[in-house]
Parts: C-alpha cells; structure tokens; sequence
C-alpha cells in the first residue's frame, strides 16, 4: 500500500498503534493488529466480499490479539458443552476460515493456511510487519533550508531510513538532505547520523520512561533532528 507522498508502507517493519488506527476503514482500507504483528486485511475484504468478513470489517484499525492463544498464534477455542468437542471462540461471530459447528459441505478447506497465519507465507499476502513493542518515540525535524518544523511520532525500533520514509509525507525531497543531531561534549560541529541506525543508536536517547517517572509532561523535550539541503533534488 501507497501512502500519502508515494511512501510503501510495506518497507515499513514496525508500526506504532496510531497507525494501524489510522486505517480504520471497513470498506477499502482495513488494518488490524494481533500478537505484535500488524497485517492490512483490505485485500481479504474486497477478495471474500460477504458475511463472514464482517466481523474482521468491523475491527478495522483495531488490535485484535483478545482472539488468539498467545501460545499456539491459533484463533481461541472452547468446548462445546453440549458435543463435548473443541471449537473456534468466536463471540464477534463466525468469520472467514473458521469452520461451522455443524458439518458442511459448503466449508472450502482449498485455501492453504488460515489468514491469520499469513506470516507463515513465503510471501505473505497480508502481513505488513511489526507493531511496535517499545515506547512510541516522538522527535521534531526541523529543515534548516525552508525553517519548517514537524514534530512526527516513530517507533523506537524505527531506522533513521524508514524515519525519513515516512518524513515524505512532508517532504517529498527528504533524501536530499543529511540528516544531523546537535552536537555533544563540548564540540561544535553537527554530528550526521547514521541512516542504517535508530535515533537511540545515533546518541538521541529516548528519556520518556524518565520523564514519566519524574511526573513531567512528555512535551517538555523532544529530541530534534536537523535537515541540511544537499546540491541535488530527488525526484517527488
């Protein structure tokens, strides 16, 4: 999927839970999260129009790990009180893959795995990457050629790359700048950061834990990343 700005999400490998619930749509733009993965589901929708998509249609932009055994990865299950047989746990409502209580002729059992074991795919279909595990980073870029300033929140895991991706949406010449953080021990220059690496990685220590510890509000201070014009523009 082609976000805003020409940017592929899918290079993406993490996502912050802000945007899974950004696409939210039960029509053409449904993301969902479970057991830290994030998968968009808008091509099972439009492929399996129908009954037994509504229940995923309805979770859109949703975390939905409260399905799952976090031990198998497999959606939960009960047993009937009245078969005395295991079965699917579906209080949202039977939904696509999971089979009827009773048994069907109609069932289709042609479709290999079950969508939510996507991951397992050798190319997967729908699995997007990661949701992200650690504290959701915030840090303002300020472009030191036009002045403008944008405060964008990343996840933690996050590259300084994949952070200029998702820069595009701003900028859609982003990498035709060098990228650098102030400058420490004493030192004047600007350092460059390393484009391969997290802010963490480039000396830009996340101190939210700190902060939220000590009572002050996470605003007081947010890391800054400074953008220096190089001679050639990319294309937008």
């Amino acid at each position: 999927m082609v976000a805003d700005g020409g940017v592929d999400e899918r290079t993406r490998t993490h996502f912050t839970p802000s945007e899974v619930a950004a696409h939210n749509s039960s029509q053409d733009d449904c993301w969902v999260s479970f057991l830290g993965r994030v998968y968009d589901l808008t091509p099972l929708l439009i492929e399996h129009a129908g009954d037994l998509v509504q229940p995923i249609a309805d979770a859109a932009g949703k975390d939905i790990s409260h399905w799952f055994d976090k031990g198998t990865g497999d959606v939960k299950r009960w047993e009937n009180t009245e078969t005395g047989l295991p079965e699917y746990y579906t209080p949202m409502g039977r939904f696509l893959h999971i089979p009827p209580s009773d048994p069907s002729d109609n069932f289709q059992t042609d479709f290999g795995l079950p969508w939510w074991m996507d991951h397992l795919e050798q190319e997967p279909k729908y699995w997007l990457g990661m949701l992200s595990q650690k504290r959701v980073r915030r840090v303002r870029i300020v472009n030191m050629l036009t002045k403008d300033e944008h405060t964008i929140e990343v996840c933690a895991e996050d590259t300084v790359d994949q952070i200029s991706d998702k820069y595009l949406v701003y900028n859609s010449h982003a990498q035709s700048y060098t990228w650098k953080r102030l400058p420490t021990n004493g030192t004047k220059d600007m350092i460059v950061l390393d484009m391969t690496k997290t802010l963490e990685d480039n000396g830009l220590v996340d101190e939210g834990d700190e902060f939220e510890e000590l009572g002050i509000d996470e605003d007081y201070y947010v890391p800054s990343v400074h953008l220096y014009f190089k001679d050639d523009l990319t294309e937008g």
